[in-house]
Order: structure tokens, then C-alpha cells, then sequence
């Protein structure tokens, strides 16, 4: 609206946030609430009714009123003469005061009246936007969940502030994020009120993921959350409710990670565990009544063998994840023939992707393989990659995280046959070569990733879930570890690829772009976004300051000696001292300073995440 300026005018979500309200360009909405994609709804002052005047008064305009109506009642009178012996008189007011309003809307009414008129029109639409939520709604929900915290506690005042409101906001930006995890999804016509009702360990969940925009609600969110839940756990519960709550907070939880807090790795068996007991792999077809809850008992199943079977690949499971089974195939199939969602087209592409990077690991396991048997495997598996691709290309571009998905797994394939030894390389002329190409196709597959990945809006970066902000973590990672830590190899130079220029170009797109906290000064632990600009920070200087990596002109590891054999510029350099110095220079690796920091350990990417680096 025009003349909306400053914070006199400030719309209900940045009231609630009391941050500035600045109008954008579309008319009727802020820029805070366009960018999250959320409906801007007015501010609406509830001003006191005005006081009533003097008694002395009400007669006389209880007169002129009584004089107006009987000048309109002889107009209708004149209007309708031909009939005026069978029309009736009309009633005295003060026998019939509800029909002023009626009479007043019908027929053109003096200025004197017309104040009665707008204060039903500013009553009604905040009725009828959010039918039965009242604040006393919002506090039973709070109370019912102390309920569950008699033993451990009471939870935190903080959260008794939250309105239905409120509530309602944070549900609509949930729904903005249910395209990156597709498991867990809300019909249209879902309220605040109604998940209060039937799944309140499903709406705390969603209260928590979806409250980026407040550091310090988030963490007490997350915080009173785990405790719930493990009152519940403790208890015996297994319920729909609990197991979607626990994938939702799963799934974003690289927002409040928490080394000191139950580990991801515990919260994933909870719900693997969980899913058996409800007998989630054993469903019936979806038929008759029982049919929408049979569907979302199958999302459910098909989010823990999506979670578990992703961050297996980040090497955080101690044990393995659900193996795949046809009817994981046959679930998705189902969801995405009913159609109930937009987003449940992607699930069979996204079971598809799960089942290929499990048999990558099972290809690949032993690490050790001759190599034309591993040179058999890699066309396999590359032909089939093609083929995923080709079958979902239009999806990918639609859903970013099947595209983010299946380029992550063509990353996952290369970095896999990276680490495989040929025991046979010293008798076939072309293994170097093999080896070679490999390495050169890796790196064009993490350029692909990276690519895609700068190419989204700053405020989609909020929404990505914790297996997509794994996979760019962990193809980072990679890209680091072939400039730093791969083995030499003719005509493999990291100067002449330029890959610290690669690494910094990429990572200085995706620091401009990613979001910047709004509450820094509430906040007390650095966010995922800051926590990726410092790590990768010190990744770009090992990047960029370590000598002694390659010859002195520069071109490769190894040279050819008279005697025409390949030496290892490396292989002659001194031990390292306890103090990581030799002959008296500075090494200025970050891992020779603080071991943790060793990108080439399998723990690094989840360091990384955990911000323990």
C-alpha cells in the first residue's frame, strides 16, 4: 500500500520478528516476506471503540434518526402508491434495533451512520483468515507438550510466546522446504490448528525447521525438542507423529547442529527402528479409507531409507543402512501414480539414485580390484548414470534436489574408483592412462556439480536439506584432496589444472551467495552458512600456499631421470619434525598445525558439517 513507511506500517511477520518492514516492489508485500516466499499480511490496529456521548444526547439522535427513517419510509411509500393499501406500515425502531444495519446497507444512508459499517469490515477478515486459532489454542498446545516434560523439566518460557499467528507463518515457509525432502508433506487445506490437534510432535518439528530466521528461537526449539523426544522414546511411543517429527528435524538439522547434543547417527536408528516396529515395510496397497494414511506411512519409510542411505556415504553410520528392497521400488511407484503431491513424481528418480550409489559401494568395497575388471564396472556404472539421467532429465531441472542428487552420485561414482589399487597396473601399458582419466573425469564431475549449484536463488540455499548441504560439503571436500593429497602421476599437475583456482572460484560464488544471519547479535554459535565461509576460508589458503607439491617448473611430480626412469620429487623429502618443522622452514599446511583439519580423512566432511574443524 502506498504510504507504507518505516515501521508504522509494518506487516504481522516482521512485527513479530521487530525487524524493519520495507516495502518491495510488488504492491502488498514486504521484501522480507517475498524473499521467504510467505503471504504478507497487513497489520490491522485494533483501536478502542470510541466512548459513547452524554446521555443527554442519545435522545436527540435517537430523534433525528427516527426523523430520516419516516422521510425513507414515505419515499418507499410514494414509490409503491398503487399498492400502498396492502403494503404494511413499517415497525417502530426501537421494536426491531437489528434491522438499522439492514436498512442502512440497502438503502443511501447519511454520513452520520455510516461509521457502524466499518467495524464489522475490520473483524472479519482476521476471523475468517485463521478460523478457531486463538491464542488460547496456541497455549494448550505448549501445555500439552510440558505435559510430557513432568520428569526432566518444564520447557522453556521462550516458547509459551509464540502465537498461533505465528505458528501459521512458520508452517508456510515449512511448505516452501517440503520440495527438498519430500517425505513428509501437508495438504493445502492443513492448519496451524489442525497438526496442533492431530500431529503436535510433527508441528514442533516444523516450528524448529522452519524458524531460520531466529537463532535463538531455533536453538531452544531444537533443544526442547530432543528432549521430548527422548521422554517419548523412553516410554515406548511409536506412532506416525513421533517418526515424521523425527525425519523433518533429521533433515534440516545442519541448522542447529550440535556436537554436545544426541548424535544424528542415534536419531536415525531411532527411526529405522521405529519404522520396523509400525511394520513400514510391509504395507498394503493403499485402497478404501486407510488408503492417505497407508501413503504417508510410505513417505515415511521411503525418508528413512533416503536419510540413512545418503549419510552413509558420508561415513557417520556405525552400522549399515537398510538394505534396498522392491518394495521401496514399489512404494514410490504407487506415490507417484496417485499423485497426491507435486513432489511425490521425484520419488521413484530419487529410490533409483539410493539403489545406485548402494551398488557403487557394493561394486567397489574391497578397494582392490584388477583393473580391467574395474575399468568393466566404471562403464557399467557410468552407462547406467546416463541412463537415470536421461529417464529424469525434465524433473531434475524442475526439483533441484534430484538434480543436486543425481549429480552428487556421478561425483560419488569417480571419488569411489579414485581410491581403487590395480594390483595388476606394472603389466598393462593403458592402467596408468585408466587411472589418468578417471582422475580428469572426477574433477569435470565436481565442475558440473559446482556449476549447478551457484546457479540457485540466495534464499533456496535456506532450504536445502542436510544430504544435499552433505554433498556440496563433500565435493568440496574431494576437490580439495585432488590438488592436496592425490598421489603423483604423469601428467597429473594441480598447478597446470589450475585447481586451487578452480576451488577458489566456486567457493567465493557460493559465499556471496549464500545467506548472511539477520540476528547477529543474538546469536551466539556461527550458523551453517558462516561455519562453510570460515572452513572453506582455510581450505582456500592450503589451496594456495603449499610448496614443495610439484616440480620446480611446475609441470609434474615425477621427472625422468638420464637413465630413463620416473623419480618421485616426493619421495626423498625429509621426516617431519614433532613440531612440524624441517630444515628449519615453516610448513603451512593447515594439517600439520591442527590434524583435524586433514581433508584427505574420511571424517573430515562431517567435521566439516559439525563445525568441529
Amino acid at each position: 500500500m502506498e504510504g507504507r513507511i518505516g515501521n508504522a506500517f509494518a506487516c504481522e511477520r516482521c512485527r513479530k520478528h521487530k525487524v524493519r518492514c520495507v516495502p518491495s516492489e510488488t504492491a502488498g508485500s514486504c521484501q522480507r516476506c517475498q524473499k521467504a516466499r510467505v503471504e504478507c499480511i497487513e497489520h490491522v490496529a485494533r483501536r478502542r471503540p470510541a466512548k459513547p456521548r452524554t446521555v443527554v444526547q442519545t435522545p436527540n439522535r435517537v430523534a433525528e434518526m427516527e426523523k430520516k427513517l419516516d422521510k425513507l419510509s414515505s419515499i418507499v411509500t410514494a414509490t409503491s402508491a398503487p399498492n400502498s393499501a396492502s403494503q404494511p406500515s413499517l415497525p417502530p425502531v426501537s421494536s426491531l434495533p437489528t434491522q438499522m444495519a439492514d436498512i442502512a446497507q440497502r438503502t443511501p444512508t447519511p454520513a452520520t451512520i455510516a461509521p457502524a459499517t466499518p467495524v464489522a469490515a475490520i473483524f472479519k477478515p482476521l476471523s475468517q483468515s485463521n478460523p478457531g486459532s486463538t491464542p488460547e489454542s496456541a497455549l494448550s498446545f505448549w501445555e500439552s507438550i510440558n505435559d510430557t516434560l513432568t520428569g526432566p523439566g518444564h520447557l522453556d518460557p521462550v516458547l509459551r510466546s509464540i502465537s498461533v499467528i505465528h505458528m501459521q507463518l512458520l508452517l508456510e515457509s515449512y511448505r516452501t522446504m517440503v520440495d527438498y525432502f519430500p517425505f513428509v508433506t501437508l495438504p493445502k487445506e492443513c492448519l496451524c490448528r489442525d497438526l496442533i490437534q492431530a500431529r503436535p510432535m510433527l508441528m514442533f518439528a516444523v516450528l524448529t525447521v522452519a524458524s531460520f530466521d531466529s537463532a535463538l528461537l531455533q536453538l531452544t526449539l531444537s533443544r526442547e525438542f530432543r528432549k521430548v523426544v527422548m521422554v517419548k522414546v523412553m516410554s515406548g511411543d511409536k506412532s506416525l507423529d513421533l517418526l515424521q517429527g523425527l525425519l523433518v528435524f533429521i533433515a534440516w538439522h545442519h541448522h542447529y547442529m550440535d556436537p554436545q547434543a544426541v548424535s544424528i547417527h542415534m536419531l536415525l536408528q531411532i527411526c529405522i527402528g521405529m519404522a520396523g516396529d509400525l511394520g513400514l515395510d510391509k504395507l498394503p496397497p493403499s485402497s478404501g479409507k486407510e488408503g492417505p494414511r497407508n501413503q504417508e506411512l510410505k513417505r515415511a519409510y521411503l525418508g528413512c531409507y533416503y536419510l540413512s542411505s545418503n549419510l552413509k556415504m558420508m561415513e557417520i553410520s556405525r552400522s549399515r543402512p537398510p538394505y534396498f528392497s522392491p518394495s521401496l521400488t514399489e512404494y514410490a511407484s504407487e506415490l507417484a501414480h496417485a499423485l497426491d503431491y507435486r513432489s511425490d513424481l521425484i520419488l521413484p528418480a530419487i529410490i533409483q539414485v539410493c539403489q545406485y550409489m548402494e551398488d557403487i559401494e557394493e561394486t567397489f568395497h574391497s578397494h582392490c580390484e584388477p583393473a580391467l575388471v574395474a575399468k568393466s564396472q566404471v562403464k557399467r556404472l557410468g552407462d547406467q548414470w546416463d541412463s537415470l539421467r536421461n529417464s529424469s532429465k525434465q524433473l531434475a531441472i524442475d526439483f533441484k534436489t534430484l538434480q543436486w542428487l543425481q549429480m552428487a552420485s556421478r561425483v560419488y561414482l569417480y571419488k569411489t574408483t579414485l581410491a581403487i589399487e590395480f594390483p595388476d597396473r606394472d603389466n598393462l601399458p593403458w592402467a596408468p592412462g585408466f587411472q589418468l582419466s578417471l582422475r580428469i573425469t572426477c574433477l569435470r564431475s565436481i565442475e558440473q556439480f559446482l556449476d549447478n549449484s551457484v546457479q540457485m536463488a540466495p534464499n533456496q540455499y535456506e532450504c536445502l536439506s542436510l544430504v544435499d548441504w552433505a554433498n556440496l560439503i563433500s565435493t568440496l571436500t574431494t576437490l580439495g584432496n585432488l590438488a592436496l593429497h592425490s598421489a603423483p602421476m604423469p601428467g597429473w599437475d594441480p598447478i597446470d589444472l589450475q585447481l586451487s583456482k578452480i576451488f577458489e572460484h566456486f567457493r567465493d560464488q557460493l559465499c556471496s551467495q549464500i545467506p548472511r544471519p539477520l540476528d547477529s547479535q543474538e546469536r551466539k554459535a556461527e550458523d551453517v552458512f558462516e561455519r562453510f565461509r570460515r572452513i572453506t576460508a582455510t581450505m582456500k589458503m592450503a589451496l594456495r600456499n603449499v610448496p614443495g607439491r610439484s616440480s620446480p617448473n611446475g609441470s609434474t611430480f615425477e621427472i625422468i631421470t638420464s637413465s630413463r626412469q620416473t623419480v618421485s620429487l616426493l619421495q626423498d623429502l625429509p621426516p617431519l619434525e614433532p613440531n612440524g618443522i624441517t630444515n628449519g622452514a615453516d610448513l603451512p599446511a593447515p594439517w600439520k598445525v591442527n590434524p583435524s583439519f586433514d581433508m584427505s580423512t574420511i571424517e573430515f566432511p562431517w567435521k566439516f558439517l559439525m563445525g568441529t574443524v
